[in-house]
């Protein structure tokens, strides 16, 4: 009997050791969590982070790396750079509280997953290993009282129990395993077939540039739902758009734009711009490989090249 007392005291003693060590840990991350978010609220309200450099500015998007396309894209919106910041302060002012460490790490985790899954599928290198540390941290102090959350999550009683619904929706409320299934595979079924008809690929899909260094327009863009746009030599300003459709050997472009008048990519009518009426601005036979493209018109023939993202 005396041993088993024994072994009851001395798991006691270890069981009050690790709470002690348990209150030290939680004490230490959520004061940890709190000041270092602090540091990147202010960074953001102070304009040091999301700030892209000049150099950025002047690089085509894809050639852009994860980074920069990363800061550019946060930094693009200066409110809503102060809006993650004031959600970031507001966390930290609930963990420094024990009353309000429960809200404070929900309020948390709601952007730092977001975050750290940001660093990692963008590679914004410099950032991953602290949100990792942050992430994990932030994790530890949440599981520290999951059975609370669960209990309150899922254990407690819905908003509205059944006497207080109608007898009829409790009774028809099971249709919901009917209609769930039809959500799903319905809504997924109508956006594959919206995309196989408005977002469908052709064999001309991607940028074409046009090997006539004297051509009045630089690039030809073939874009998803049979559209295209033309950009001008200089600075790639979108001169030209509209929509195209072709057979097994011929090629018709229609545009919605009559500002520049180019051959054979021309407007022929000086009226407003129409994008009900569109006029004609290409036709004729082509010729495509997986690397150049040729259009020969009445007028002459255009070839492009086609250009490579990496």
């Amino acid at each position: 009997m005396s041993q088993v007392y024994a072994s009851l005291n001395l798991l006691k003693t270890r069981l009050m050791n690790w709470r002690k060590i348990h209150f030290y840990l939680h004490t230490f991350c959520r004061y940890f969590l709190a000041t270092i978010i602090i540091s990147y609220a202010f960074a953001k309200i102070l304009g040091t982070q999301f700030t892209s450099q000049p150099s950025t500015y002047d690089k085509p998007v894809g050639l852009l790396s994860g980074f920069e396309l990363t800061w550019y894209y946060y930094g693009y919106s200066f409110w809503y750079g102060l809006c993650i910041a004031a959600a970031q302060i507001v966390s930290s002012l609930l963990l420094f509280f024990r009353k309000t460490t429960r809200i404070g790490i929900v309020l948390y985790l709601s952007f730092m997953v977001n975050i750290l899954m940001v660093d990692y599928a963008y590679n914004v290198n410099g950032a991953q290993g602290m949100a990792t540390v942050l992430t994990i941290m932030a994790l530890f102090v949440f599981f520290s009282e999951f059975p609370l959350f669960f209990k309150y999550f899922y254990k407690e009683p819905p908003l509205f129990q059944d006497q207080e619904r109608p007898n009829w929706f409790n009774k028809t409320s099971k249709i919901k395993w009917v209609y769930i299934p039809i959500v799903f595979i319905g809504l997924f079924v109508l956006l594959n077939n919206l995309k196989s008809k408005y977002m469908g690929l052709t064999q001309f899909y991607g940028t074409w540039q046009n090997t006539n260094a004297s051509a009045p327009f630089k690039r030809l863009y073939f874009e998803a739902n049979n559209t295209f746009k033309v950009s001008e030599k200089l600075d790639n300003k979108i001169i030209a758009n509209g929509e195209y459709s072709f057979t097994k050997d011929r090629i018709l472009m229609l545009g919605y734009t009559n500002k520049y008048k180019m051959s054979p990519i021309r407007m022929i009518a000086n009226s407003a711009p129409d994008t009900v009426k569109k006029r004609l601005q290409l036709s004729g036979k082509y010729l495509i490989t997986a690397t150049q493209l040729s259009i020969e018109t009445d007028t002459g023939k255009m070839v492009f090249n086609k250009v490579v993202r990496r």
